[in-house]
């Protein structure tokens, strides 16, 4: 349970395996998807927001999911045979980056017009710090996926030939 409606969530390690394994529009679609269900649970069944949350939420998770995608290829990642985690780490936590800043919006300019300024604040700045400890815990797990090799092995195996490259040359 959470300190109204702020809970755990973690979905964002699905979102950031599709990005960091797929790329950007795979991060996109599952961020998208991965929120929908927070979307109808915080705009229907705890909270009051409706389609507005229904709406928001998939948008946000997606642009997280995008973000990381993008970073994570802009900085090499696959190809890189030291360093892989750190940048994993980082294009994680700057990925996050859009997403709150449309939170941010949201709360602002949107949330109000539901919960007041002063609640709606009071809430954004719970989410907001709520997140970027889950981030900095999901950032850790998926840095030590990219340094895993046997788990590389099967995600270049089954899900993402691109990784061949690193898994390769790190064996050697």
């Amino acid at each position: 349970s959470g300190f109204v409606g702020i809970s755990i969530d973690l979905s964002h390690i699905g979102t950031l395996m599709a990005a960091i394994f797929g790329g950007p529009l795979a991060g996109f679609l599952t961020g998208f998807i991965a929120g929908v269900l927070p979307g109808v649970w915080y705009g229907y069944v705890i909270g009051g927001a409706g389609v507005l949350a229904l709406l928001c939420l998939p948008i946000g998770k997606a642009l997280t999911g995008a973000t990381v995608g993008f970073l994570n290829r802009a900085f090499r990642v696959p190809s890189r045979t030291r360093g892989r985690s750190m940048l994993t780490l980082a294009s994680t936590l700057l990925g996050y980056i859009p997403e709150m800043l449309f939170t941010i919006l949201y709360f602002k300019l949107l949330m109000p017009l539901y919960v007041g300024a002063l609640v709606g604040d009071v809430i954004m700045f719970g989410i907001i710090a709520k997140a970027w400890v889950e981030m900095v815990l999901i950032g850790l797990f998926m840095a030590s996926l990219v340094g895993n090799q046997g788990f590389l092995g099967v995600v270049e195996k089954y899900f993402a030939p691109g990784w061949s490259t690193a898994v390769k040359s790190s064996k050697s």
